[in-house]
């Protein structure tokens, strides 16, 4: 068992131990190898009696372990798992990660339920609480295995086997992955954990090239009604700038516009702002005469909304929709950037939207349409506004 193989290296000196990929993990349950409890109180263990360096070395040895696993166990699916599937079971193990392991840790020094510290760290190999370290080390250690295992081995059935319905309870377990739960708006702090180092980004990532179902990423959720998309970007103030964003949760933004139909990339959520907004906004601390202010390599985030402005032009260039259908769809746009841009301005930073109204423009010019306006933007906008107002809704300048 795991227990006896931990046991069993405690008494080798450091020097004598012999290279991580002879060190073999003998063990008669898989299920065990990915117990989050277990290993955590082993790396605790073994880190605090002999040091971070060998806690290394040991669960080097656990990852060739389960690198070492057959394709055919790592997109079993049925009984032979707590979990229905083995990526269940991984999903599991990186929960507990980003949410647990401070408890697991803390364990044996509670006393009446509360965590106290050790009045000495003498008997500590490293003489020091080893908590934050052990933790990014089991993040990285654990993260990064499964990750590997999703796009090396796991085939497109297993990770849609293992997500069999839409569960609410599900999809935000793999949002907080990324980029934690979120409390509240427009704050730095306003996420509570998640996978270390943009693991979590990396993550998601993986499993949606390997077919993970699109409502676990293209829909909304939480209080906010966000998408991905903002649950990511937002919040996209100065402060966060000055404390950066993870670049792998650049990279899953630009994955994820590239997936999203026009309407995704326009959804408003709860504050009325959609994707672009925030992104715009981000973007704009690492530009012009303040980016001196921003140490953080914002390259990333300017790609991000590059790439969102460009797919939703792509969209609009493509746009099949009746005029109604093209108006509500400009009132959108133009609400999830503010709601007060004039028409002039939204519609040039937008060029293919502009030039599917300008097609509707000229085609009424051509049937005697008599414009009050002379500037071709106010009669696009006219249009829209008469075309609108059918329906009392009309579009203001």
């Amino acid at each position: 068992s795991l227990q006896y193989v931990v046991v069993d290296v405690m008494s080798v000196a450091f020097e004598d131990l012999p290279p991580s990929d002879t060190l073999i993990f003998c063990y008669n349950n898989l299920d065990q190898l990915l117990d989050p409890r277990l290993l955590t109180k082993c790396a605790f263990g073994i880190w605090r009696q002999r040091g971070q360096a060998f806690c290394e070395h040991v669960f080097v040895s656990w990852m060739s372990t389960m690198r070492s696993l057959p394709p055919n166990e790592v997109n079993r699916v049925g009984e032979r798992f707590s979990g229905n599937t083995f990526l269940t079971r991984c999903l599991a193990l990186l929960y507990v990660a980003a949410h647990d392991l401070e408890d697991f840790i803390r364990e044996d020094y509670r006393v009446a339920g509360k965590f106290r510290f050790p009045e000495s760290f003498s008997d500590f190999h490293d003489k020091r609480w080893p908590e934050d370290a052990l933790e990014d080390f089991l993040h990285q250690t654990f993260a990064s295995l499964v990750i590997e295992l999703i796009r090396e081995k796991m085939v497109v059935r297993t990770v849609q086997e293992s997500f069999p319905c839409q569960c609410v309870t599900v999809k935000s377990e793999l949002w907080k992955l990324v980029k934690g739960e979120k409390l509240y708006r427009n704050h730095p702090a306003s996420f509570l954990r998640g996978l270390h180092d943009g693991l979590g980004a990396d993550l998601l990532m993986a499993l949606i090239d390997k077919g993970l179902p699109r409502w676990y990423w293209a829909s909304c959720l939480g209080p906010f009604n966000d998408n991905l998309l903002q649950y990511i970007i937002e919040p996209a103030t100065d402060l966060v700038a000055r404390d950066g964003k993870e670049e792998a949760e650049g990279r899953l933004c630009i994955c994820l516009a590239h997936r999203f139909s026009l309407e995704e990339l326009c959804h408003r959520n709860q504050d009325g702002r959609n994707a672009l907004s925030y992104a715009e906004e981000f973007a704009g601390h690492f530009e012009g005469r303040r980016a001196f202010l921003f140490p953080e390599d914002g390259a990333i985030w300017i790609q991000v909304r590059d790439v969102i402005k460009q797919e939703m032009e792509t969209h609009a260039r493509a746009f099949q929709g009746n005029l109604l259908a093209l108006v509500e769809l400009t009132r959108s746009v133009r609400a999830g950037l503010g709601g007060n841009l004039v028409m002039t301005t939204l519609l040039n930073r937008l060029p293919h939207l502009k030039s599917k109204c300008g097609n509707e423009q000229q085609l009424l010019e051509r049937m005697g349409w008599r414009f009050v306006e002379r500037n071709k933007n106010r009669q696009i906008q006219e249009v829209l506004n008469w075309h609108f107002q059918a329906v009392g809704r009309g579009i203001r300048a």
